[in-house]
């Protein structure tokens, strides 16, 4: 019977294991997470602090009884601590009984997930925590009710640091942006951007741009502005790191920043060792350039495409992403596909800008959405777009996935046809008068 071990739950791991068993029902499953818990919606942590998710134990899929009850093993509190690809084994400690042990295996899957980053000044620092993970949850909530927080301090204006400043807000408690930079969410284009940070001083946020936390004294940091602030909670969202320390003499082919390299079915440098999540390099659907990105979606359709290879279907491989993304900040939905604004200038391509009401403008409750699209100069291919509204962006960013994944080119977009009827689109919709302004633009450039 074929052994496989698998190092590390959530997303990409557990769902692999689920996945695998589904298929095969007799392969020899065992999964080893360093962590307290196995499977969980990661992305849903912000929501329970804010009191959106009602119950914590909404937020758990799977327990190592349940994955028990499907023949898997799982072990917790168990870190891989290196692999021997020659030897096919993985040096693995049993954290709480601290002993180290080898375990073998026919097939290696490797998802070690993402470490998230903490600036110097926050080391040992007792009210400092990040939120990358149930256990961290758990910390973030006791020390709020332990504590009786009503202010905290969110350092970080990406993805993290706006869903837990819109929380927190939401649960009541005062809070402080400090973020590096001028330009928060940089996954969005800056000069689309300028609403987030009004829309966060509305809510009654108090943003400090172009400043860092520098040191903590008590209760108190103090910011390289010379600014001293209150900060009896400060929680990070400065980004992640893969956590793939353990593969450094392993011979498993890593890029610059530490990143796993797989193939389109998900393998290794190894035929017999596969990488999925977070810490895995893989390349975009619509242009041919590496990428990585910490999104569920590709953790899913990965472990599927690993399942399949492993258990002897090797038609199933992994068609690249386009790194669909959305996120909802107070009464406004962020959405973003493709190449990241620094990629661009790599492909000669023109952009086209569109705003308009998300349905029929005489509908008392239309609202603006802007959506922007960069095109490839030589054939119209869309290599990424920006779509920011109050309602309906979600709907538009879906349709333009679908509409590149199927080869659809901006010039395309003309020919969507949409359903119409006044409280839910135009009868040419937004997408429909950005694929005109492509035409328009692609007959000058051709003249």
């Amino acid at each position: 019977m074929p052994k496989v071990i698998i190092v590390g739950g959530v997303a990409g791991g557990a769902t692999t294991a689920a996945q695998l068993r589904r298929i095969d029902p007799d392969i020899d499953i065992t999964i080893y997470e360093m962590g307290r818990d196995i499977s969980y919606g990661n992305c849903g942590l912000p929501y329970h602090i804010g009191g959106e998710v009602a119950e914590r134990d909404q937020l758990i899929a799977a327990t190592p009884e349940s994955f028990l009850e499907r023949d898997i093993i799982v072990n917790t509190h168990h870190e891989v601590m290196g692999v021997d690809a020659g030897r096919n084994t993985v040096q693995v400690k049993d954290i709480l009984n601290d002993r180290t042990f080898d375990a073998e295996y026919d097939h290696l899957i490797l998802s070690p997930g993402s470490a998230p980053r903490i600036i110097p000044a926050l080391f040992d620092v007792p009210q400092a925590f990040v939120l990358h993970s149930l256990e961290h949850l758990d910390e973030i909530k006791a020390h709020i009710e332990n504590e009786g927080i009503e202010r905290a301090v969110v350092v970080g204006g990406g993805y993290i640091g706006l869903e837990m400043a819109e929380n927190l807000v939401h649960r009541g408690i005062k809070v402080t942006l400090v973020h590096r930079s001028e330009e928060v969410y940089p996954p969005l284009e800056r000069d689309m951007s300028g609403f987030i940070v009004d829309e966060l001083k509305a809510q009654g946020v108090d943003v400090k741009l172009n400043a860092e936390i520098m040191e903590v004294d008590g209760d108190t940091a103090t910011l390289t502005t010379g600014e001293e602030i209150d900060a009896p909670m400060i929680i990070a969202g400065i980004g992640i790191t893969p956590r793939t320390d353990f593969l450094k003499d392993s011979d498993i082919a890593t890029n610059d920043l530490g990143y796993i390299c797989v193939d389109q079915y998900g393998r290794t440098n190894h035929e017999n060792i596969y990488a999925v999540g977070d810490a895995i390099e893989t390349s975009y659907q619509h242009v041919d350039r590496p990428v990585n990105v910490a999104l569920a979606w590709g953790a899913h359709r990965m472990a599927y495409v690993i399942s399949n290879q492993i258990s002897g279907d090797r038609s199933v491989r992994f068609e690249g992403l386009l790194g669909t993304n959305i996120i909802r900040f107070f009464d406004h939905d962020i959405a973003t596909l493709g190449l990241e604004v620094s990629e661009l200038d790599d492909y000669p391509h023109f952009v086209i800008d569109h705003k308009q009401k998300n349905k029929a403008g005489y509908m008392a409750d239309s609202l603006p959405i802007h959506v922007r699209l960069h095109v490839a100069q030589e054939d119209g291919k869309i290599l990424r777009a920006a779509v920011v509204g109050t309602e309906g962006v979600d709907k538009r960013i879906d349709v333009l996935a679908a509409h590149i994944r199927l080869g659809g080119t901006a010039m395309d977009l003309a020919n969507i046809e949409v359903a119409y009827s006044p409280p839910y689109s135009s009868p040419k919709s937004v997408l429909n008068m950005v694929g005109y302004k492509a035409i328009e633009k692609m007959n000058k450039l051709q003249k």
